[in-house]
């Protein structure tokens, strides 16, 4: 028997609970309706076309996303525009549309708690800003990035000494340049996040605090499997016969 858009709404909040997203955010449904049949779910980090075809393609009644669509509020749904032509596109297809935004950012475990368990981080610690510590094994912090790039599936750009020591590492997935002095202050020999302006990353070297720009969707990415995971657990545990998909066209870019 299938489930609904609702039931499945609720499953997510018990996650990464809607109330946690910053006030600016937009999260929860964003289209469809709650008492649409659901029995397969595809997860992705973003929308485009490709996702919503694969969603279609795929039987997903509904698609679950990191990063919500109507975001700056727009003011029509004419398609002779990129969203516009999505949306349009979207509300066509029937398919369902639920966005976990900055409230997996802050949940616990979230988007940064995967990428810290990606990156072998231990003893994580979990700072304001949704900003995770962790430590790793004294090692050079050039052998450090070649490993992140490794298992992020790079490029990365990498500010500061290669031949230094490191042990503690922060993390923030997605655009975390304003943070790098809340990493300094906590202690961190680097800071890996997904985007940094070029001045600020040396700045941040020149002082102390080596800097990876691992690229905005490869930092996040993490999180997306890891929501998957927890999606599919959570719906086993209550018998509802749902399938989660990872999206192939929404995950590896």
């Amino acid at each position: 028997m299938s489930q609904t858009v609702g039931a499945i709404l609720e499953l997510l909040n018990a996650i990464a609970p809607l109330e946690l997203a910053e006030e600016w955010d937009n999260v929860g449904l964003l289209a469809g309706r709650m008492d649409a049949p659901v029995d397969a779910v595809l997860c992705a980090l973003d929308l485009n076309r490709r996702v919503l075809d694969e969603a279609v393609e795929r039987g997903a009644q509904l698609i679950v996303t990191h990063h919500p669509i109507l975001f700056r509020g727009r003011k029509n749904l004419r398609e002779d525009d990129a969203e516009g032509r999505l949306l349009c596109a979207l509300v066509r297809s029937g398919v369902a549309m639920i966005a976990m935004h900055t409230n997996y950012d802050n949940a616990r475990p979230g988007v940064n708690d995967a990428l810290a368990v990606a990156l072998n981080l231990r003893d994580v610690e979990a700072l304001e800003n949704g900003m995770r510590l962790g430590a790793v094994d004294e090692t050079d912090f050039g052998l450090f990035a070649t490993e992140a790039e490794l298992i992020l599936g790079g490029p990365i750009r990498c500010y500061g000494d290669f031949g230094r020591k490191i042990g503690r590492v922060a993390v923030l997935g997605g655009a975390g340049e304003d943070f790098i002095p809340q990493a300094m202050a906590a202690g961190a020999d680097v800071y890996l996040t997904g985007e940094a302006a070029y001045h600020k990353a040396l700045d941040a070297a020149d002082n102390g605090l080596c800097v990876l720009e691992a690229g905005h969707a490869a930092t996040e990415l993490p999180g997306i499997l890891a929501l998957a995971d927890a999606l599919q657990n959570a719906a086993d545990a209550v018998q509802y016969k749902v399938r989660v998909l990872r999206s192939e066209a929404g995950l590896f870019l």
